[in-house]
Parts: structure tokens; sequence; C-alpha cells
């Protein structure tokens, strides 16, 4: 006596399932890690272009959900920084740009682990924090452009 499958168990309804809530997860990540205010004010009109630089561990805005590991890519360019996520978790993630003139930079420690926290002049309560070396990286890449504050001389003081 063989038993029809039912209808729900067919192999297309979890396909179907699976993509459903992968949409709706990644669709309320971008909301919640503050993501989606960003692009509001500073959505990316053009490819990106410059160093590229993998960040490993980011953290985006106060939320606990605004953690990122190895999905974003960041172009460190004589403009200012385009900031991209892996397309697999970028659903309604566009990519985003900052102009130099509206970043500001500063250092902390959590735990064990140093990193920069961006602020933008347009949206200064959707910090960006880059852990690791990647910082190093991405400030390397700007040379001369990095907006950090410089410590003063003290000749110059």
């Amino acid at each position: 006596m063989n038993a029809a499958t039912p209808q729900w168990a067919s192999p297309l309804f979890f396909a179907a399932l699976f993509a459903a809530m992968w949409i709706a997860v990644t669709w309320l990540l971008s909301h919640t890690s503050g993501w989606v205010a960003l692009a509001r004010v500073y959505r990316a009109g053009d490819a990106a272009s410059g160093i590229p630089v993998r960040i490993r561990a980011a953290n985006m805005g106060h939320s606990l959900l605004g953690q990122f590991r190895n999905v974003l890519t960041l172009w460190v360019g004589a403009r200012g920084l385009h900031l991209h996520m892996l397309f697999l978790f970028g659903i309604n993630s566009p990519d985003l740009f900052f102009p130099w003139a509206d970043i500001s930079v500063s250092r902390g420690r959590h735990f064990f682990f140093n990193y920069i926290e961006l602020k933008f002049r347009l949206a200064p309560e959707i910090p960006l924090r880059i852990y690791g070396k990647a910082a190093a990286l991405v400030q390397e890449a700007a040379g001369s452009d990095w907006p950090e504050a410089k410590p003063r001389d003290a000749a110059t003081i």
C-alpha cells in the first residue's frame, strides 16, 4: 500500500519556502542595520572604482542585527568610499557611495578588537564600524584623502 506524498512535502514547495524566507530575512536585515536609511541619501550612482578592500567584520548602526561577516567590499577611491554587499545578501541593499567630505572617522576598541568608526554627515545616527586588518587597509588605500583628524604636532601648539 503506497500512500500518496502530500502536496506540501514536494521539493518545489520547500524551495519556494526557502526562497521566501531568504528574501524576508535579508529585507528585514537591510532595514534593521540602517542600510536602507543610508541608501536614501548615499545611494551609489556610478560603478565602483578604486582599490577594493574585502571587509571580514563590520557592524552598521546600533542593532545586533547589523553585523556583517565576509559579505562587504569597500572600494577606496579618490572621490570617496563605495560600499557593496555580496549579491546573495544584497536584497534591498543597493550599493552606497560616501564622498570624503561627508565622512568622519574615530577609533575604538571592543573587547579584544580594534576598529574604525565611520560616521556620515547626512546620516550621523548610522555609524559603520570596520574591525581588524581591513580598517588599516582602508586607511592605507585612502592615503592623504583619509578624513581622520590628524594629531597636532607639538611644534605647532
